[in-house]
């Protein structure tokens, strides 16, 4: 037998950050449609910036990193060490762009600009256009988000352009960003289409989005990505630094359960009573394992599970399933002997378990 490993994992919850007092306060009290409604009410008209100078001159307040490098949203490693960095200003694209990564970095639409036709504001919003490398950023194109098994290029700091494997995703190409980005481009999402609702006309459908509303296997995916990467404390700074200039901030960096409460309609902990919490029960058979496990909950609809996940010792993903169905076998005969931790997340909240394999 193995050495087992102790670890420890810290749940903290999410809260409000230094938001204005009452600034949500018509929207409190309400679910669904009428919620997302009450949001628009709030953060549109914002200021609008130029195109230029106006973004490349925000990104030296909302997206400047502690050593006053650029925070790149797609070569920039959160936690780890970026394979390159950008100066602000002096690594900022000017005319022709060169063909390879670490070049320069230039301004990313993560809502494709062809869908709404350039128009503004959307064009300079700042939670619509981050600062990123400028060969990652001809690569994304036009292309979906997504999940990505076989990939056909892949980035230095580990994006993934390829096949779109998620559940219910139309078929084609899809961009894969970096786990750590996934929560910042889903709170972003779920911002243009509340910002933007008013605005329907001025979008065009594509693979992700009727027009600017998000189409459900996006929306599926969008919400499992925002509970996989919760709000980090870049967000909730560049959150200021946007509501600085732009005088609008997004509601779902600052009340994360906002989302799930418009679009699951699971409004627990904001005090509307659109859906109840479910007990859950989560087994995993046998316990210890061997060479397989047999995952089981009971209590929630499919719809309400959005990802199953499986971690070491050191609180490394051994194993990840977007979607997960209840029942599902998973293989361990190869796996080292220790204790490991099952996280399933759901629309009701996050379950653990505790799984020895010998």
């Amino acid at each position: 037998m193995k050495r087992l490993f102790i670890f420890f994992f810290s749940l903290l919850p999410l809260s409000l950050y230094s938001q204005p007092t009452g600034y949500y306060a018509g929207a409190y009290g309400k679910s669904g449609e009428a919620l997302r409604d009450a949001l628009y009410d709030i953060i549109k008209g914002h200021t609008v910036l130029s195109y230029t100078p106006g973004l490349w001159n925000a990104y030296y307040t909302t997206d400047k990193k502690p050593n006053g490098k650029l925070a790149s949203i797609y070569s920039d490693v959160p936690g780890g060490v970026p394979p390159y960095e950008f100066i602000l200003g002096s690594d900022q694209c000017s005319g022709n762009t060169p063909n390879t990564e670490g070049g320069c970095y230039n301004r990313e639409h993560i809502w494709p600009q062809s869908k709404f036709g350039n128009a503004t504001p959307m064009q300079t919003d700042l939670w619509l256009v981050y600062p990123t490398d400028s060969k990652v950023n001809s690569q994304r194109a036009d292309w979906p988000y997504g999940t990505v098994s076989n990939a056909t290029w892949t980035s230095q700091s580990g994006n993934k352009l390829g096949p779109n494997t998620y559940p219910g995703a139309p078929s084609g190409t899809a961009f894969e960003p970096l786990d750590s980005f996934k929560g910042d481009i889903a709170r972003s999402y779920f911002y243009i289409t509340t910002r933007y609702l008013a605005d329907s006309n001025s979008f065009q459908n594509w693979e992700m989005a009727n027009k600017s509303s998000l189409k459900p296997w996006a929306i599926q995916m969008l919400l499992a990505w925002s509970h996989l990467d919760p709000v980090s404390a870049k967000e909730k700074e560049r959150n200021e630094a946007v509501y600085a200039l732009q005088n609008n901030r997004n509601p779902f960096v600052d009340e994360p359960r906002f989302a799930d409460c418009i679009w699951a309609g699971n409004c627990s902990g904001l005090g509307i009573t659109a859906s109840s919490k479910k007990a859950l029960q989560v087994q995993c058979l046998p316990n210890p394992a061997h060479d397989h496990v047999q995952i089981d909950w009971q209590g929630l609809a499919p719809r309400e599970v959005l990802a199953l996940d499986v971690l070491d010792a050191l609180g490394r993903i051994q194993f990840h399933s977007p979607n997960p169905e209840n029942n599902m076998q998973i293989q361990v005969l190869n796996w080292p002997s220790g204790v490991y931790l099952l996280r399933l997340i759901t629309l009701q909240g996050t379950s653990f378990q505790k799984l020895l394999i010998d």
